[in-house]
């Protein structure tokens, strides 16, 4: 494989190990804490990454993790919901206020 970008979900991650599994078109991929964004918030189940497959003795692992932004409509919908639902809870606190 070459360093191109691939796409893929977070198909699960063990936060005490330190790594998980990214799936993608063929088949699932291992990943390392440490070559995902250092941003301090942790992988998701379902969160969708590009990523670079670098040879690992004799399988490949992720490197060069990025997290890519869902632009799918239940992603789009639930962005709504959340920010009406924070502005609901403002407007009511200042109400009660």
């Amino acid at each position: 494989m070459k360093d191109e970008l691939l796409q893929g979900k977070i198909k699960q991650y063990d936060a005490t190990k330190g790594f998980g599994f990214i799936g993608y078109v063929d088949g699932d991929i291992f990943f390392h804490i440490s070559d995902f964004p250092q941003d301090g918030v942790e992988p998701k189940r379902n969160e969708r990454v590009k990523f670079v497959a670098q040879r690992n003795g004799e399988k490949f692992k992720a490197v060069k993790i990025e997290r890519v932004e869902d632009t799918s409509k239940k992603a789009v919908k639930s962005k709504v919901a959340k920010h009406n639902k924070s502005i609901t809870s403002a407007l009511l606190s200042n109400l009660r206020g």
